[in-house]
C-alpha cells in the first residue's frame, strides 16, 4: 500500500527525500520507521494524518505520515 511521506529536514538527511513509500498491509508506524532505517527512540514525533500516533497505529492506504525527530538546542 501506499504511504505519503513528510520529512523533517533533518530525516530526510537520514533517508533521502522520499514522498511516498510502499509497505505491506498491516504495517505500523514502528515497521514503516524500520523499512526507512529509523531508529525508533530517535524518531520524536510521527503524525499521521495530522494526529500524534503510538508507533504501534496501524497505518492505512494513502495515510500521510510527517516524521519530525527530536530536536535539542539551548
Amino acid at each position: 500500500m501506499l504511504i505519503k511521506l513528510k520529512l523533517h529536514a533533518i530525516v530526510a538527511d537520514q533517508v533521502g527525500d522520499l514522498h511516498d513509500v510502499q509497505v505491506s498491509t498491516g504495517t505500523d508506524v514502528a515497521g514503516l520507521l524500520a523499512a526507512l532505517g529509523i531508529d525508533r527512540d530517535r524518531a520524536g514525533f510521527v503524525l499521521v494524518n495530522g494526529q500524534r500516533t503510538p508507533y504501534d497505529t496501524e497505518l492505512h492506504e494513502e495515510d500521510t505520515v510527517f516524521i519530525i525527530p527530536f530536536l535539542g538546542g539551548g
